[in-house]
């Protein structure tokens, strides 16, 4: 047993040596995540692209000049967008989680969202991060730092 536990910290602990990030052109971003891109925010420059990899995971950031920052999954599917600077496209904020902010939030911005399969996760200029299931019933209300 002790000889099990060692070797899953032994690879617990090696695990960083397989991430790998490397920058690479737009135009290796997968071709949906392009069109994100382009879509969302048409008058910004691309600054960085980078493709991460994790042990079994691959995921693109892109970091424009104005200090968005974007991430994709491997195949090109939106998963991130932080704003510093305004507030996150519209076309990136389902409507049902749009008519809810406008709605409970009047005069506030999306400068956050993240989501996966199961939960979206929505930062307002305010600080103020909710929190959506798949159906885009709120789950949760909570505060963070901007």
């Amino acid at each position: 047993m002790k000889r099990f536990i060692y070797t899953v910290l032994a690879l617990m602990l090696a695990m960083p040596a397989f991430a790998e990030d490397i920058e690479i052109t737009f135009d290796k971003l997968p071709e949906k995540a392009q069109k994100v891109v382009l879509k969302a925010f048409p008058d910004n420059k691309i600054k960085k692209v980078e493709m991460e990899r994790r042990a079994s995971l691959t995921q693109y950031e892109v970091k424009l000049s104005d200090g968005v920052k974007m991430q994709f999954a491997k195949d090109g599917t939106f998963t991130e967008c932080e704003c510093t600077k305004g507030a996150v496209p519209d076309m990136l904020v389902p409507s049902k989680i749009r008519s809810f902010v406008a709605r409970e939030f009047p005069d506030r911005t999306v400068v956050r969202i993240e989501h996966d399969s199961k939960l979206y996760e929505i930062v307002l200029d305010n600080g103020v991060e909710l929190c959506f299931n798949s159906s885009f019933r709120l789950i949760d209300i909570d505060t963070v730092e901007l």
